[in-house]
């Protein structure tokens, strides 16, 4: 029970060090001194097509196989006088997911790392097909549209050469989109990222330390700042911003040397991130998305005035409506993937390359 105590009273500290300095931070941009946030403007959607693309994976290893579910869905929405007027989906609004089999010469690693490549390739191949389908002007990818680094394989790795089709996709969208004028943007569900608090911390801190303001609010900035190493962007933003505002755009990454940046070639330069609350009882919501350096500012008040007005439906939960529908039309369910193997079984008989694995049958 002490111990119960001990986390329940760290955890308050940290939070109330996070709305201190939240507090803090309100007061030097109510005084012009800061600009850490941006009331969104109204947008009309009138005439407006949006897209979002979401899939769904089911991946099951066995003694001499593995097999793995893949699907992915566009749905499109069209809006006529600030109302959903139209629903259309690509290539159906329930497809009928497509199987793949893989050998045993992949490791446990290897295998996981494949399946998750294999969904951001046929997301992928959606997203561009569903461009030439729907003509969105708006793009709305489920995550990030940068591949996580958790996707790079080595390259000796078997699967380096599906990440290499994978990262090519990757920038045929980019470019797809930036020729056709579609604003591209993807939306994190539950970003873990922190550099917003990071640049704070580095930059914003040591300039408002120097800065000629108030004493009293400098020792009080001064005493909570150590919060920010201790926190994530959604969790400190959450007492930041109000509802209906979003934090400057910042640049994806410090750096375009990342690995998975560098393959992205000219584009890495071209990947930004902004964060808005779009519900009252909600944490705010990353966007991820591709804008001309030139046009960022216009870009950002595009795409965070846009998906704030599809994600403000719920005072506790706030995620786009149209990844909504697109999630709930591409997931699989878990018995999908035993039917595809007593499907296989059925024509095999007793294989033993789908045996299952010894630790999935212990009776103990």
């Amino acid at each position: 029970m002490e111990a119960l105590n001990e986390i329940a009273e760290a955890l308050k500290l940290l939070e109330q060090k996070r709305a201190f300095l939240s507090e803090c931070f309100k007061q030097t941009d109510k005084d012009g001194i800061t600009k850490f946030k941006f009331p969104i403007n109204p947008v009309d959607l009138h005439n407006l097509k949006i897209c979002g693309v979401d899939g769904g994976l089911l991946k099951k290893e066995y003694h001499g196989a593995g097999l793995i579910l893949r699907r992915a869905v566009a749905v499109c929405f069209t809006y006529s006088e600030g109302k959903l007027s139209e629903t259309r989906y690509f290539p159906d609004r329930k497809p009928m997911p497509e199987p793949i089999a893989v050998g045993p010469e992949f490791s446990e690693a290897d295998f996981n790392l494949l399946a998750s490549l294999k969904r951001e390739e046929v997301e992928l191949k959606t997203c561009l097909k569903a461009i030439g389908e729907f003509e969105p002007n708006v793009l709305v990818r489920d995550g990030s549209i940068v591949l996580y680094p958790s996707n790079l394989p080595e390259k000796t790795s078997q699967v380096y050469k599906v990440y290499q089709s994978v990262v090519k996709l990757v920038r045929e969208l980019y470019k797809t989109c930036q020729e056709k004028n579609i604003l591209l943007v993807g939306a994190v569900e539950d970003s873990r990222g922190k550099r917003y608090c990071n640049i704070i911390l580095q930059e914003a801190v040591p300039a408002l330390l120097k800065a000629n303001i108030n004493i009293e609010l400098l020792r009080r900035i001064d005493a909570n700042k150590d919060v920010l190493n201790n926190t994530t962007d959604t969790l400190f933003l959450y007492n930041l911003l109000s509802t209906g505002e979003r934090t400057a755009a910042l640049d994806y990454s410090k750096t375009s040397e990342l690995p998975i940046l560098k393959d992205l070639e000219e584009f890495s330069k071209k990947l930004f991130v902004v964060y808005i609350k779009a519900a009252e009882f909600d944490r705010p919501l990353r966007l991820d998305f591709l804008s001309d350096v030139e046009k960022l500012d216009e870009t950002a008040d595009k795409i965070a005035a846009i998906i704030y007005e599809i994600s403000k439906l719920n005072r506790m939960y706030s995620y786009p409506s149209i990844l909504i529908e697109a999630d709930g039309r591409a997931k699989l369910e878990e018995n999908d993937i035993f039917h595809f193997k007593a499907a296989l079984a059925e024509k095999l008989g007793n294989n033993p390359a789908l045996f299952e694995l010894r630790r999935d049958l212990r009776p103990f």
